[in-house]
């Protein structure tokens, strides 16, 4: 079975007074949990396997990402919009992306707007075909 990964910010960090989000103040920890799981029952019955990788905002962040991506292959990575849209992780964004063509080069990438999107950007990309 085909899978999707899913990579983002965990919901423990989402709505961080500490760390507030200039790209989603609106968006809080249980509409992430939501999408997540919402996003697994569409890909599930699409026939698709779906892992989550949560980051934080440490230096570590990059380091999650670069395991799950050497650990095995996915079909699509998706790069939540929490962390592509956020002016303050943008050098983790870069990361993630050169980490995925590094180590996951045969992988689509795919980018979300927000938590209840997954499942739309991987419909603009699955079935791959052959023209991607």
């Amino acid at each position: 079975m085909e899978t999707v990964l899913s990579v983002g910010l965990d919901p423990r960090v989402v709505g961080d007074p500490a760390a507030p989000s200039e790209a989603f103040p609106e968006v809080d920890a249980a509409q992430v949990r939501a999408g997540l799981a919402q996003a697994e029952k569409e890909l599930e019955s699409m026939g698709l396997g779906f892992e989550i990788c949560l980051l934080d905002r440490s230096e570590a962040a990059a380091d999650a990402f670069r395991a799950a991506v050497t650990r095995k292959h996915y079909a699509v990575i998706v790069i939540g919009a929490g962390v592509r849209m956020e002016p303050s992780l943008t050098p983790l964004f870069e990361k993630l992306v050169n980490i995925a063509r590094t180590h996951s080069p045969r992988s689509v990438l795919c980018f979300n707007t927000g938590p209840d999107t997954t499942v739309e950007a991987v419909r603009r990309w699955w079935p791959p075909a052959a023209e991607n």
